[in-house]
């Protein structure tokens, strides 16, 4: 990347300045102005280098140069909320220890401009590709998706691509993904529950209110680590875990489940809810399923709250692939024949086979810059890989590197960013020239 690296730096430091943090939509600017700042300065900067771009309404981007089949590049412009308590303003692109700190230099803009210089490169070489590629660079993937769905709606489907918003080597196989909603009538001694918002982080506060306890329900909350308070309405119980995403439950420590585990004295109905969502595996379910190819089942207990005399809770689950959402829905009723079960949201599974010239292809060009032989990944998180028929994730985070995605003080490291392009150059050579 020497000849391009003051480039690089630049593009980056400039994307980063700019909050893209989906705002309140203006006109023009469905995502909020400042991601709107970004999608005119990405489409301005690729067009001055000859490329055909195109505006989606504000959600969605794209630019392309070269003739014959399409390959895309999937990438997004907008970041999670910026947080408190960074080192440096998130806002700055700092450059210090030989890295440069700033949200969204991980995901995704770091690597959308290593992976738009390393073409670069190729094409100010005078080498001609083979494919169309095409740049396609959405405006609200952190929140919803409209902007992919907004590309699926009227744009070319591209033969094969590529997302530079995972890991390397390369992902080729997602679990599915399906938000499960119980509701179940709500027992008579609970008066109260709140758990979580989002079915997709592990909460790590959780509370109930009961009108009475007894010794059990003591001892199930001092093991569990519950505090129980006595209030002018009864009793509350409180407990605190670590949040964590859902695709990852295990790293995270569910506040909800604790409660309920003190919960469980209490009545039989809970007793069984408590029996079914205690282990993240699902096996409290039957549902701890697994298979060769994508590994084993995860599940995530998000959300509960008592509203209007019914209980409703959130899971978030990330099976293999050999399994369907149904299948696994018709074991949750079977578990738990007290509620109903209702499939809220799903992402269908990804699986593109090691032998796929796809993926034999970005390992080749993984494994020649690094010398690193780790085999692709499957994972539970949901990339824009997705979206189309044949595409994987690719990139950015390295094996062993801290996972700095959506945290306080995310950074790139120069040193990676630089692989990133060289890697990204080697996958264009082999796929697309």
């Amino acid at each position: 990347m020497q000849d391009y690296n003051q480039q690089v730096l630049s593009t980056l430091a400039d994307l980063v300045r700019m909050n893209t943090v989906e705002d309140v939509p203006q006109a023009g600017a469905p995502c909020g102005v400042g991601v709107r700042k970004a999608l005119d300065y990405t489409l301005s900067l690729l067009a001055s280098w000859g490329f055909k771009t195109r505006d989606l309404d504000g959600l969605c981007g794209w630019a392309e140069i070269g003739e014959g089949d399409l390959f895309g590049v999937l990438a997004h412009l907008d970041t999670v909320p910026l947080g408190e308590g960074w080192r440096y303003p998130p806002l700055s692109a700092t450059i210090a220890d030989g890295k440069m700190y700033g949200r969204g230099t991980q995901d995704d803009k770091g690597p959308f401009v290593a992976s738009i210089y390393a073409l670069k490169s190729l094409l100010d070489e005078g080498k001609t590709p083979k494919m169309r590629i095409r740049f396609i660079f959405g405006c609200n993937e952190e929140t919803g998706w409209r902007c992919i769905d907004r590309y699926l709606a009227t744009e070319e489907i591209p033969a094969m691509a590529i997302s530079p918003d995972g890991d390397f080597p390369v992902i080729n196989c997602e679990k599915g993904v399906g938000h499960f909603e119980l509701t179940f009538a709500c027992p008579q001694c609970l008066l109260s529950l709140e758990a979580g918002d989002r079915v997709n982080m592990v909460p790590d506060k959780a509370a109930a209110t009961v009108a009475h306890i007894n010794d059990e329900t003591a001892a199930l909350a001092q093991k569990a680590g519950v505090r129980i308070e006595q209030t002018e309405r009864g009793y509350r119980l409180s407990a605190t875990g670590k949040a964590a995403h859902g695709s990852t439950p295990q790293l995270g420590e569910n506040a909800l489940i604790k409660v309920l585990c003190a919960l469980s004295s209490l009545d039989d109905d809970l007793a069984n809810v408590y029996q079914g969502l205690q282990y993240s595996t699902g096996a409290g379910l039957g549902i701890d399923l697994a298979d060769s190819q994508s590994g084993a089942l995860s599940m995530n207990v998000g959300y509960a709250h008592a509203v209007d005399g019914l209980i409703k809770v959130g899971l978030d689950i990330r099976a293999p692939i050999s399994y369907t959402n149904d299948q696994i829905k018709a074991r949750i009723e079977k578990a738990l024949p007290m509620a109903s079960v209702r499939l809220a949201k799903a992402h269908p599974p990804l699986y593109i086979a090691p032998d796929h010239p796809l993926v034999a292809g970005l390992l080749e060009a993984y494994r020649e810059v690094t010398h690193d032989n780790t085999p692709p990944l499957c994972i539970g998180g949901a990339t824009y890989a997705r979206a189309l028929p044949v595409a994987v994730a690719f990139g950015p985070v390295f094996p062993g590197d801290e996972e700095m995605c959506h945290q306080v003080d995310e950074y790139v490291r120069l040193d990676r960013l630089a692989q990133m392009h060289d890697i990204y150059r080697k996958a264009f050579e082999k796929i697309c020239f």
